[in-house]
């Protein structure tokens, strides 16, 4: 009975995502989910690393992990709810990419940007910061 409920949530998040936002953006799609992603985040900022995981699961997003973090670089690993899993138009995801690139700089102090890259069944996201770039030079 519990995937009822999530099937749902996530039927009306694809309606809003495949049609609505990409026929009312068009071109600029990308980077205005981005860039909404990024504000998601100031509105609901998550204190650590392992909040970020949860997030995901409670917004309907799917699983998230943290599979390598070098230097800079931050590399995620979405597996999307089973529904969202088919092919997605180009920049689906980047949603989710602003979202952890504002979540990093705020966990980081710095400037963070990402993208998301689709495969079969998981996106990978890539955040990475400038280190000489603190968060607060910029606002």
């Amino acid at each position: 009975m519990e995937s009822t409920p999530n099937t749902t949530s996530t039927f009306g998040i694809e309606l809003i995502r495949d049609y609505v936002l990409n026929d009312l953006l068009g071109n600029d799609y990308r980077q205005v989910i981005y860039w909404a992603g990024k504000r998601l985040a100031r509105q609901f900022p998550v204190l650590s690393e392992d909040e970020l995981a949860p997030f995901f699961q409670e917004a309907g997003w799917g699983s998230l992990s943290l599979i390598k973090k070098k230097g800079t670089t931050f590399s995620f690993v979405l597996l999307p709810p089973e529904s969202t899993r088919t092919e997605r138009p180009a920049g689906y995801f980047q949603l989710e990419a602003g979202f952890l690139a504002e979540q990093v700089a705020k966990l980081t102090g710095f400037v963070a940007e990402g993208y998301a890259e689709l495969t079969k069944e998981r996106v990978q996201i890539t955040i990475q910061f400038d280190a000489k770039d603190p968060v607060n030079a910029t606002t």
